[in-house]
């Protein structure tokens, strides 16, 4: 593996692989909980961005100068917790099997990933308990996480017991199981595992409802249809999800299996639909987060072993956690619409004349909006290509149309909308790659 320690200074370690005097930085504070779909702590209401950090507990056992790095970067880039695997078979040195000889300090290890993450870097831990494939006992796992947790209340933001039930996962029973001795030991924010089709998500619903759990996961579908604005479109998804909070864990990022992208636009405002939707937590999934080896994917293409060496990393979450300046506290609770639905619209400040799906027609590849009980307004013109006319659905004032890369308000614009006036808002060439954030009150 290739590792430059050049980028970062390393700090002495003090024998067990963490660092002996970690930077101190800004720290969120208290347990994080539901605040109907929104979350809290004790600083306040929030939108956790995470990272994919699979190979955490690896990372922390076989290089922990090269795990401490990365999660350093994470930490200076503004991420508020990492995702890792608690248990995992993956070949080539890469498992974590928690019950085996090998692994005979996997609690103290995933007690100091947890640690060190937190008290050196102030990020919080989502453990996901499996990863799938060891013959691990599925209930000293989840008593063993529990506790573990239980003790780091400020410190772990949520378990989940298990990646992808929708891909070959455990019988559903076993994860309510362990949800069950887990939900005993902590008060967490709490999720079984992503569904795959309408039944499934069914059985999880009923599931997750009764071992009160708090959090509906999803993988967001990464087809790259309409020049991958498709992929931002999925967000909306998570609208049909209440009474939980929706968590993106794995959407498509760059050198994500599957699909990948990379456009910083797309990638903030599938952040950003998921949150007007009721998504407040949202995972940047990357290559490199998977397994941290430098290894190309036969499908993704390259996966730099470390965060900084992703292509076009800066200017990615920069994008991506830049959104939450555009976006209220409390939206997550807001009342959500498909503005194509045919005028006139209760929820949508404006309604868009002109839509385009594929390779024809200007207009919106899709709007989505919310209103708050106040009158306050909120709207998300996704992939605008060649102009839109946006039309009050009602009256409107205290309008600003945000860019949401750069989040200028657009100039020379109106702020205030009788019912039935009209803006024109410029879009893009043939990808559409342009969108917006707009405000406003009604009234």
């Amino acid at each position: 593996m290739k590792f430059d320690p050049s980028h970062f200074l390393l700090l002495a370690s003090d024998g067990n692989g963490a660092p002996s005097k970690p930077p101190l930085g800004d720290k969120r504070l208290g347990l994080v909980r539901a605040d109907g779909r929104a979350v809290v702590d004790d600083t306040g209401s929030f939108y956790p961005l995470g990272l994919t950090f699979f190979w955490s507990m690896q990372g922390e056992k076989y290089e922990a100068d090269h795990y401490h790095a990365n999660l350093d970067w994470s930490a200076k880039k503004g991420f508020d917790f990492h995702r890792i695997l608690a248990e995992v078979d993956w070949e080539g040195n890469r498992e974590i099997d928690p019950q085996s000889p090998e692994w005979h300090d996997w609690r103290a290890i995933l007690e100091r990933v947890i640690d060190l993450a937190y008290d050196g870097y102030g990020i919080r831990t989502q453990v996901t308990l499996r990863g799938k494939g060891t013959a691990v006992d599925h209930i000293w796992l989840a008593r063993e996480v529990g506790d573990i947790a239980a003790a780091r209340q400020h410190k772990v933001i949520s378990t989940e017991m298990e990646n992808e039930y929708l891909v070959g996962g455990d019988p559903l029973d076993e994860l309510v199981e362990m949800a069950r001795e887990v939900k005993s030991r902590t008060p967490h924010l709490l999720g079984l595992s992503t569904p795959g089709d309408e039944a499934t998500a069914e059985e999880l619903d009923q599931a997750l409802h009764e071992v009160g759990g708090q959090l509906y996961i999803r993988h967001l579908d990464r087809g790259t249809g309409d020049y991958k604005w498709r992929q931002v479109r999925q967000s909306y998804d998570f609208h049909n999800d209440p009474p939980f909070v929706g968590w993106s864990n794995e959407p498509a990022g760059p050198a994500s299996s599957v699909a990948t992208n990379d456009n910083p636009l797309q990638l903030a405002m599938t952040r950003a639909v998921g949150i007007m939707c009721g998504a407040p937590g949202y995972v940047l999934h990357t290559g490199t987060g998977v397994y941290g080896d430098g290894k190309s994917h036969p499908t993704a293409g390259p996966r730099p072993p470390n965060f900084w060496e992703i292509e076009n990393i800066d200017d990615i979450v920069d994008a991506v956690r830049g959104i939450d300046k555009l976006i209220p506290a409390g939206v997550p609770n807001w009342t959500v619409a498909n503005t194509q639905w045919k005028p006139p619209n209760p929820v949508a400040p404006f309604q868009p004349h002109n839509h385009w799906e594929g390779d024809h027609g200007d207009g919106v590849n899709k709007a989505y909006s919310a209103l708050a009980p106040d009158g306050r307004v909120i709207q998300m013109p996704c992939g605008v290509r060649g102009h839109v006319r946006m039309t009050a659905s009602y009256p409107l004032r205290d309008v600003v149309v945000y860019n949401p890369l750069t989040h200028q308000a657009l100039p020379n614009l109106p702020t205030s909308f009788g019912q039935g006036e009209s803006m024109d808002l410029p879009g893009g060439g043939q990808d559409a790659m342009v969108a917006y954030i707009i405000h406003g009150r009604k009234g």
